[in-house]
């Protein structure tokens, strides 16, 4: 299928194999029906409001999914394990290799099959039956607490010495790592959406950051990322780059050449940011998903519920925390099974 980016409407996908109605039995699922359900499905996301992004995701996967339906002839009513299997192997055919890719094409066609059910196209499918793949865990996805504080005080050395390229990457890292933005979030915000509170003679004590874009929200932080704001305005008007209400925050001075000076930051160059100051600092690969998902953690060891946290980090859904919660939930885990197993000795006595 072609990747067609979805403007007013989302056109027919173009290439899906269609399956011949008379080659199918009359009691099975008819292929030739995956192409209008897979366009139903995909203007139901666009109605819903989903990005231009997780439309496409989720077309390039399910474009997939209907290709090895169509060609094995499976019914989605009867997608036992031996085809589950198959069709990871047909997702490494059409270079889906790596298991973060292979758990969002699986996620992708149970929410399709989901919607099909919803639909009454279909009444069951055993692939639902099926667990959910895992998230990979490993010591990268978060910025460790003490990791975190390591870079703040390196580059608050920095900025005190008034080096331009610490103040930007210390303002950088505290929006990240404390009010858990994206990259493409830190890259877009400008001075008009920041609000500095506090008394009007004296240094602002906290601020507002208004994010704009497809979940737009308002978030609070305190002193610390005032401070690094304010520095970073000082050390524009110094590199002769304004600081007006409709310019960006984060210049490219010392950036990827270390010898231009532009007055704003690409997500990509926000990305390559955060990757060169946890390896410089560090030596850790850290991203700029890693000090978000900082931010996030310590948004639940705070107290704060799962709607709210969801409001800050711009979340449509509450199951995108799922990970978090789990993360959260994993050390009295083992204790519940000691209880358990405690119970269980005292019952056999």
């Amino acid at each position: 299928m072609s990747d067609i980016t979805p403007q007013t409407e989302i056109t027919h996908p173009q290439g899906l194999p269609v399956a011949a109605a008379e080659s199918q039995p009359p009691a099975t699922f008819r292929t030739d029906k995956l192409a209008p359900l897979l366009l139903r499905f995909l203007n139901r996301l666009k109605q819903t409001g989903k990005s231009v992004h997780t439309i496409s995701a989720y077309r390039n996967d399910l474009s997939i999914f209907c290709h090895f339906l169509a060609d094995e002839k499976i019914d989605p009513r009867d997608f036992q394990s031996q085809f589950q299997e198959r069709w990871v192997h047909f997702l490494a055919q059409h270079g889906r290799k790596s298991p973060a890719s292979v758990r969002r094409a699986l996620m992708s066609s149970r929410t399709f099959l989901h919607f099909l059910i919803k639909e009454k196209i279909i009444e069951r499918s055993p692939l639902l039956e099926a667990k959910s793949p895992k998230q990979p865990a490993h010591d990268l996805l978060t910025v460790k607490p003490e990791h975190y504080f390591q870079l703040g005080n390196t580059l608050a050395k920095g900025s005190e010495l008034n080096d331009p390229k610490a103040i930007r990457d210390l303002a950088l890292i505290r929006l990240l790592g404390e009010c858990g933005l994206k990259a493409s979030e830190a890259a877009q915000m400008k001075w008009s959406d920041i609000l500095f509170e506090g008394h009007p003679d004296g240094e602002p004590q906290t601020v507002s950051l208004r994010i704009s874009g497809q979940n737009e929200r308002l978030v609070k932080a305190d002193k610390p990322v005032a401070d690094a704001l304010g520095r970073l305005r000082k050390a524009r008007l110094q590199l002769s780059l304004s600081a007006g209400p409709e310019d960006k925050l984060f210049f490219g001075f010392l950036n990827v050449s270390r010898k231009l000076k532009s007055g704003a930051l690409h997500r990509h160059g926000v990305k390559f940011v955060v990757y060169e100051v946890c390896g410089e600092i560090l030596n850790i690969p850290y991203n700029s998903e890693s000090l978000r998902n900082h931010a996030i953690l310590r948004w639940l060891d705070l107290g704060l519920n799962n709607q709210q946290v969801a409001q800050l980090a711009g979340y449509s859904s509450l199951n995108s925390l799922e990970r978090f919660r789990t993360k959260t939930k994993s050390q009295r885990r083992p204790q519940r099974r000691i209880k358990k197993n405690i119970q269980g000795e005292a019952g056999a006595t």
